[in-house]
C-alpha cells in the first residue's frame, strides 16, 4: 500500500484489552475484531488464540449499536501523522494501492493453482487425514471439500474457532436514488472448525440482516457491538467443514459525508460522487479492517480467503473485482451481472469491487509474455502509459527472482481511495491523485510497489499487525531491487538514499515513529505503525541482511520463502528462525535483537589519527553499548583510495590504516549498505554520492 497524495492520516492506539474487550473493539466500540489474535499472547511470535472470537482489528473507536454505518469512528482519534511525500519512491508511508493483479482482461494464471494445501505455512498444523493403505507411493491427501471448484485438504489449526476457506458474494447495487444508494447482498462462507465449535463469530457492523443459514438450516443470529454470532445447529469438531449464509441489506457510504483520506471514517462499500472528474463511481475499500462494514467475515489478514463474486450493477457500468472474469450477463431490468473468482487465498482487506462507466482500458505485455491491464479515467488516459509502461517488465523481474506469479491476472484501476495505491489482489487500486500533472515518476514506482505485493503481503500474509513490515518493508525492498536492475545502479542508489532519508527523518522528528520494526505484543493498531519505519526502514532491514549474506543468496532464500509460505500467514519469528538456520554464521540472532526488535540507529563519527581509523557511535537512542554491524569506510588522499572494513562492536571501534597512507578524506559506508547517518562536521568527512551535509536533531549528518 502507498500513501503519497494525502499525508493526513488519523490513528488511534489500541490499549491492552482482555479477550472480551477485543470482541467489541472496532466499529462497534473498542478495538476492531480483526487485528489482534491474542492480546495476552505468551511471546511475540507464537499466537494461539484460545477462543473463536473474531480477530481484533486494532483501531480504537467509540461504541455504536451496530445498527447504522460506523461514521462515528472519528471520535477519540488523537492526532495526525506527518507522512513525508514520496520522492521517486513509493509514498512516504507506502500504503500500496491496487497493484495487485489487474483483472479487466482475461489473462490465464501464470501457473496452475494447485489444490489448497499448507494454508498454515510456517505453522505446521495440517488437517486430519486418513492414513490409507501402505504402499511405495504416498497416499493421496483426503479432500476436505471444494470452493468454487478448487479442492482444499488442510486448514490453519492455529486460528481461534475456525479457518475461513473462501467466501461467495452475491451483490446488487441498483444505483438509485442518486446520493442515497443502497445494496442487497448474500454472502456464503466456507469454514473449517479448528476445535470444538458451537457458533461462528464474525466481524460485522451496521446493515440489516434478513436471514441466516448454517448448512442449509435457518438459524437466529445475534449481534453484539461489531460482532455477528451464528449458532450452529449442532456442535462441530476440529476438521469439520461448515457453510454459512447471511442475507442482508445496507446503504453505501457517501463519500461527501466523510473525509477522503481519513482511514477511520472512509471505508467499506462507497459511492463517490463526484469523483475527481465530476462523475459517480462505486468502490470498496477494506484496509485495514473496514470489510466488516459491508461483509460479514473475519476481518483480519491472518485468516486468508478465496473470493467468488456475482455483482449486479447498472448496465452502463464496467465492474472490476479480484481474480478472473468468468461471465458478464445482461438482464432485462437494465442491469448487468458480472462474475469473478480469485482462487488464491488473500488477506481479507484485499477483497474488492469497483464499478464505473468512464474507464479507458489499456494493456501491455512483457518480454516473457506476462500480460498487464489497466483502467484509467477517460480524462487521465494519456498519462497511463508513463505510469504502467514498465510494470510488465517488473512482473518478469519478480517472477525470475522471487518465484512464479500465482494469481489469475495483473491489473490496475483508477479509483478514489486514500492517496497512493492499494494492493487489492489482481485489481490494484490507484488513487486519482497519482494521475495528476507531474506525478508520473512517483506513480510508476507506486504501481511497481503494488505489483510486488502479489508476493509479499498478498501471497504471503502477515500473521499479526505487529508484522506489518513483512508486507510493506518487503514490498519496498522488492521495488528497490527492480528499480536498481531495470533503471540502473544510479537510480537504485537514489531510491535507497530516499528510503534512508525518509525513515531516519521520521525517527528523528516524529515521536510516533520511534518504535521497533517489529513492535512487541500485544497486537498494535496498524495505523499506529503506518509509517516510514514499517516501510522504508523495513526495506533497509532486508538490505542489511543482503549485505551480510550476499545478493544471490538472499534472492534464493526469498524465492523459497514465497514458495514455502504461499497462501499462508507468517510472523517475524518465522523469518528470523529460517534465516538463522540458512545463514548460521551471519550473526543474525543479534541482528534481529538490535535492528528488528530494538530501536534507534547509529550516528557515526569517523576520524583518522596516525595509522588508526576510529568510528564512534554518537546517537542518542538505542542500546547503551551501541549497535553491531559490519562497516566499510573509504579513505582517500586525493591520489590514492583505500577501503577499510570496521566491525562496529561497541560505541567505539577501530581499524588499522594501510602503512604509508595518510588519508585526508573519509567517506563512511560509501556504497550505502548500513541504516546509519554519518556525521559530516569532522575534519575530512565527506558524504557519499547522492547525500548532502545537513543539520538534523542528531547534528550535522550526511542525509538525503
Amino acid at each position: 500500500m502507498t500513501e503519497t497524495a494525502r499525508p493526513l492520516i488519523l490513528f488511534a492506539l489500541l490499549a491492552a484489552c482482555t479477550p472480551a474487550e477485543l470482541s467489541t473493539a472496532l466499529d462497534g466500540g473498542g478495538a476492531p475484531t480483526g487485528d489482534v489474535l491474542d492480546a495476552a499472547a505468551p511471546s511475540p511470535d507464537a499466537v494461539t488464540p484460545p477462543t473463536d472470537a473474531p480477530l481484533p482489528v486494532d483501531v480504537t473507536t467509540p461504541a455504536t449499536d451496530g445498527a447504522v454505518a460506523d461514521t462515528a469512528m472519528q471520535a477519540d482519534v488523537p492526532t495526525a501523522v506527518d507522512v513525508p511525500t514520496a520522492v521517486d519512491v513509493p509514498t512516504a508511508v507506502d500504503v500500496p494501492a491496487a497493484v495487485d493483479v489487474p483483472f479487466a482482461v482475461d489473462v490465464p494464471p501464470a501457473v496452475d493453482v494447485p489444490a489448497l494445501r499448507d494454508v498454515v505455512g510456517a505453522i505446521d498444523a495440517p488437517g486430519p487425514r486418513d492414513a490409507g493403505p501402505s504402499s511405495d507411493a504416498p497416499p493421496a491427501p483426503r479432500t476436505m471439500g471444494t470452493f468454487h471448484g478448487r479442492a482444499f485438504d488442510t486448514y490453519d489449526a492455529t486460528l481461534p474457532g475456525f479457518d475461513t476457506i473462501g467466501v461467495e458474494l452475491d451483490l446488487r447495487v441498483d444505483g438509485t436514488p442518486a446520493n442515497n444508494e443502497a445494496f442487497t447482498a448474500t454472502l456464503t462462507g466456507t469454514y473449517v472448525a479448528t476445535g470444538s465449535l458451537d457458533a461462528l463469530t464474525l466481524d460485522f457492523v451496521g446493515n440489516t440482516i434478513e436471514r441466516a443459514e448454517v448448512d442449509g438450516a435457518e438459524v437466529t443470529p445475534t449481534r453484539e457491538g461489531s460482532t455477528l454470532r451464528l449458532p450452529l445447529p449442532r456442535a462441530r469438531a476440529a476438521g469439520e467443514v461448515i457453510r454459512a449464509t447471511v442475507r442482508y441489506r445496507g446503504a453505501l457510504l457517501q463519500s461527501r459525508t466523510v473525509t477522503q483520506g481519513d482511514f477511520v471514517t472512509y471505508g467499506g462499500l462507497i459511492a463517490s460522487q463526484p469523483n475527481a472528474v465530476g462523475a459517480r463511481i462505486f468502490l470498496s475499500l477494506d484496509w485495514p479492517a473496514r470489510g466488516r462494514r459491508w461483509l460479514p467475515m473475519r476481518d483480519h489478514p491472518r485468516d486468508g480467503v478465496m473470493f467468488a463474486l456475482r455483482a449486479t450493477f447498472p448496465e452502463a457500468m464496467t465492474v472490476l473485482s479480484n481474480g478472473r472474469r468468468e461471465e458478464v450477463t445482461p438482464n432485462a431490468d437494465g442491469t448487468r451481472t458480472w462474475r469473478y473468482a480469485c482462487l488464491t487465498q488473500m488477506p481479507a482487506y484485499d477483497l474488492h469491487v469497483a464499478a464505473y462507466d468512464r474507464w479507458v482500458d489499456g494493456n501491455g505485455t512483457s518480454p516473457m509474455g506476462a500480460a498487464v491491464s489497466w483502467h484509467t479515467y477517460r480524462e487521465h488516459a494519456a498519462r497511463a502509459d508513463g505510469i504502467y509502461r514498465d510494470v510488465p517488465a517488473a512482473l518478469d523481474f519478480f517472477t525470475r527472482n522471487f518465484g512464479p506469479f500465482r494469481w489469475e491476472r495483473a491489473s490496475f484501476a483508477e479509483v478514489p481511495i486514500f492517496g497512493g495505491g492499494m494492493e487489492h489482489a489482481t485489481v490494484v487500486s490507484m488513487d486519482e491523485s497519482l494521475f495528476a500533472e507531474g506525478a508520473t515518476a512517483g506513480s510508476r514506482q507506486t504501481a511497481v510497489h503494488e505489483l510486488a505485493h502479489h508476493w509479499s503481503g498478498n501471497l504471503v500474509r502477515i500473521g499479526t499487525w505487529n508484522d506489518f513490515w513483512l508486507s510493506e518493508g518487503f514490498t519496498e525492498y522488492l521495488t528497490a531491487r527492480f528499480i536498481s536492475a531495470h533503471d540502473g545502479a544510479a537510480a537504485g542508489r537514489a531510491v535507497w538514499v530516499n528510503f534512508l532519508g525518509r525513515a531516519t527523518n521520521a525517527e528523528m522528528r516524529q515521536a510516533r515513529a520511534r518504535h521497533p520494526v517489529r513492535p512487541p505484543m500485544p497486537e498494535v493498531d496498524p495505523l499506529a505503525i503506518f509509517d516510514a519505519v514499517s516501510y522504508q526502514r523495513g526495506a533497509w532491514t532486508l538490505r542489511m541482511i543482503e549485505a551480510r549474506v550476499g545478493t544471490e543468496a538472499l534472492t534464493e532464500f526469498l524465492r523459497g520463502w514465497f514458495t514455502r509460505h504461499a497462501e499462508a500467514a507468517v510472523e517475524t519469528g518465522d523469518l528470523e528462525r529460517e534465516l538463522i538456520a540458512r545463514f548460521p554464521d551471519a550473526d543474525l540472532a543479534r541482528f534481529f535483537a538490535e535492528w528488528v526488535y530494538g530501536e534507534g540507529f547509529p550516528v557515526l563519527n569517523a576520524t583518522v589519527e596516525g595509522s588508526t581509523l576510529t568510528v564512534e557511535q554518537v546517537q542518542t537512542r538505542g542500546p547503551e553499548g551501541g549497535m553491531h554491524a559490519p562497516l566499510e569506510v573509504l579513505l582517500s588522499d586525493g591520489a590514492r583510495s583505500e577501503r577499510v572494513r570496521v566491525a562496529l562492536d561497541g560505541v567505539r571501534s577501530t581499524a588499522a590504516i594501510p602503512a604509508g597512507f595518510t588519508p585526508t578524506a573519509v567517506t563512511v559506508d560509501p556504497d550505502g549498505w548500513l541504516y546509519a547517518l554519518p556525521r559530516c562536521d569532522t575534519p575530512g568527512a565527506q558524504c557519499r554520492e547522492g547525500t548532502r551535509c545537513a543539520s538534523t536533531p542528531q547534528g550535522r549528518v550526511c542525509t538525503q
